[in-house]
C-alpha cells in the first residue's frame, strides 16, 4: 500500500470541505484523533499531514489505504476500544446515517472525548429543501431515489461475517441531530457550508417566507408549553431551533458539516436536565 506522502485521495463532495477545513487548522503535533469509520482513509490522511496522531477504526478496516496508518476493527454499534478522556479530535465522516442507535454512537464519542475535545461530524442533509420536497412527496431524500427498502438498506457485507454496512437507513434532519448532540454533552462549535443545491436555492427563495411565518408561528405557541423549565431559558432554546430552521446553511446545502464540542459529560448532562425539568417551586 502507498505511504500518506505517495497517495491522492479524491477531492470531491464533502470530503473537499473536511479536508479544506483540517488544512485550516494549526499544527496537531501531540493530539490525537479518532477516525471513525476511517473507510480508506481520506480523513486520517489530512490529518496525519498536520502532525496528529491517528487511531483509525471501521467496521471494515482492510478499506485502509495507507500502508503507514493501521486501521483496527470497530463496530459504531458496540463500545470502542478507546480509553476513556484520551481524544482530541473525533472525526466521523457520513458515518452516523448508516448507525440505528445514535445517541449511543454520540455518547461514546463523548466517553472518549477529552474536555473540550472537537467531534467533526458529517451527514447528508436530510433539511434541506429538495429533500424537503422529496420526504414530502416519496419519503425518500432525493427525488430520483426510491425510499429505502430491503433491497438496498445493505450496502456492504461479506461472507464470512455477519456484520452489515448500512445505507442510508437512518437519516435524520438537523432538528433530530440538534437534540442528540445536545443530550450526549456537545455544543455547536462551528457549522461549515458544504455544497450549495440548485434546487434547494430555487425552493428556499420561493418557500422562505412561509417558512419563517411558520417556525415564528410555531415558536409563539410553544413557548407557553413545558412550564416547569423556566421562561428565559424555555425561549433561548426554543429561539435557537427557529434560527437553526431558518438557516441557510440548513436549507441549502446538501451535507451537514458540525463542528461540536465537548461541553458536558454524561452523567452532567443527566443533572442538568434534570434540574432543568425540575418543577420550580411556589413563591
Amino acid at each position: 500500500m502507498p505511504t500518506k506522502d505517495q497517495i491522492q485521495f479524491p477531492q470531491g463532495g464533502i470530503h473537499h470541505f473536511v479536508s479544506k477545513y483540517v488544512r485550516n487548522l494549526p499544527d496537531l503535533t501531540g493530539k490525537v484523533v479518532l477516525d471513525i469509520p476511517c473507510g480508506d482513509g481520506r480523513s486520517s490522511y489530512e490529518f496525519a499531514n498536520r502532525g496528529a496522531e491517528i487511531i483509525a477504526l471501521d467496521l471494515f478496516p482492510h478499506f485502509m489505504r495507507l500502508d503507514d496508518i493501521e486501521a483496527k476493527y470497530a463496530d459504531l454499534m458496540e463500545p470502542l476500544p478507546v480509553e476513556d478522556g484520551s481524544i482530541d479530535y473525533i472525526i466521523c465522516q457520513e458515518g452516523i446515517e448508516h448507525v440505528p442507535n445514535q445517541l449511543k454512537v454520540l455518547e461514546e464519542f463523548n466517553r472518549v472525548l477529552k474536555k473540550d475535545g472537537l467531534l467533526l461530524i458529517t451527514t447528508p442533509n436530510f433539511s434541506h429543501m429538495r429533500a424537503r420536497l422529496s420526504r414530502f412527496m416519496l419519503e425518500s431524500d432525493y427525488w430520483k431515489r426510491m425510499p429505502p427498502t430491503e433491497i438496498d438498506c445493505i450496502w456492504f457485507a461479506e461472507e464470512d461475517s455477519d456484520k452489515f454496512y448500512f445505507g442510508h437507513l437512518f437519516l435524520r434532519g438537523v432538528q433530530h441531530y440538534e437534540s442528540l448532540l445536545t443530550i450526549a454533552g456537545f455544543q455547536a462549535s462551528e457549522r461549515v457550508r458544504t455544497d450549495i443545491g440548485n434546487a434547494s436555492v430555487l425552493l428556499a427563495i420561493l418557500m422562505y417566507p412561509f417558512l419563517a411565518l411558520f417556525s415564528l408561528m410555531s415558536w409563539v405557541y410553544y413557548r407557553r408549553k413545558n412550564q416547569q423549565v423556566d421562561q428565559k431559558q424555555r425561549d433561548q432554546i426554543l429561539w435557537k431551533r427557529v434560527l437553526l430552521n431558518l438557516s441557510l446553511k440548513t436549507l441549502v446545502c446538501k451535507h451537514i458539516f458540525w463542528v461540536m464540542r465537548k461541553d458536558l459529560e454524561i452523567s452532567e448532562v443527566a443533572q442538568k436536565l434534570k434540574k432543568m425539568q425540575r418543577k420550580r417551586s411556589s413563591s
